[in-house]
């Protein structure tokens, strides 16, 4: 490609970030002039380009949601990592549930902690319970990344309900992992379980800072999610253990400082 070609298509995703930030107050015929350049960005020799456009597809192309899903389902087979992250994220976004059984073969399959990652994450939010069973399946490998099993456990909660709760406890008792065991106890406090809250800060009091920070996101993540009780009415000793970790954390001032602000 030539350097003019770079140029033009780079102008092409700089239009689009500004149209994402500008939202709402952007008319949906914009929306659709950049969504058909765009597109064939996703078969672009530069794999930043093609992560950088299923990133702005993910965001400007729900009016036109079967075409570029059908081009973001494409993208699944990309050859590097960070482009088929994107292309999940994106089909995310825009809710495609067309991607389900393309998303958990990658959960299972994908040679990419990065991309099983996103699978997790994105099967949680596409709504389908049948996908309680693949994400279980990665929850439970012990030779899956630790990172993947947190966003599969965070998956469970979100897609689960109540008659969860028992397995969920019996996996909490087995687990060795703290990070995977704080989002178990989240995905519980989610379903239901208000004492789970309380135990996961309990956690939080012998944490190192990796842990400690987790435990900040998880929290923060219950809290965006507008949880049908108030999160400090479950947890009297919220504001206590936020301290704490301010205290011991510097680096988690802010974080933590956000969160008593909520």
């Amino acid at each position: 490609m030539t350097s003019e070609g770079n140029v033009a298509d780079t102008g092409i995703l700089e239009e689009a970030y500004q149209l994402i930030n500008q939202g709402a107050a952007t008319s949906i015929c914009n929306f659709y002039s950049v969504v058909t350049q765009i597109i064939p960005l996703l078969k672009s020799p530069d794999s930043s380009l093609r992560a950088n456009a299923a990133y702005a597809l993910g965001y400007l192309g729900i009016n036109e949601k079967e075409t570029v899903g059908n081009a973001l389902i494409n993208l699944l087979n990309d050859s590097e990592e960070l482009v088929r992250s994107e292309a999940i994220e994106a089909l995310g976004l825009l809710h495609d549930t067309r991607a389900l059984h393309s998303l958990k073969n990658l959960l299972r399959n994908d040679v990419s902690p990065l991309v099983r990652a996103s699978a997790a994450e994105v099967l949680g939010e596409l709504g389908d319970v049948d996908a309680i069973e693949t994400l279980e399946l990665s929850l439970l490998d012990i030779n899956e990344d630790e990172a993947v099993r947190c966003y599969a456990a965070n998956a469970i909660g979100i897609l689960g309900n109540c008659q969860l709760l028992p397995t969920l406890e019996s996996y909490i008792k087995s687990e060795i992992s703290l990070t995977v065991k704080a989002e178990l106890l989240g995905a519980k406090y989610w379903l239901g379980d208000k004492d789970a809250l309380n135990i996961l800060l309990n956690l939080s009091a012998d944490a190192d800072e990796n842990l400690a920070l987790h435990i900040l996101n998880i929290l923060a993540d219950l809290k965006e999610r507008q949880t049908p009780s108030d999160i400090y009415l479950d947890a009297a000793t919220l504001g206590k253990s936020l301290t704490v970790i301010k205290a011991r954390f510097p680096l988690l001032e802010h974080q933590a400082e956000k969160l008593m602000a909520l």
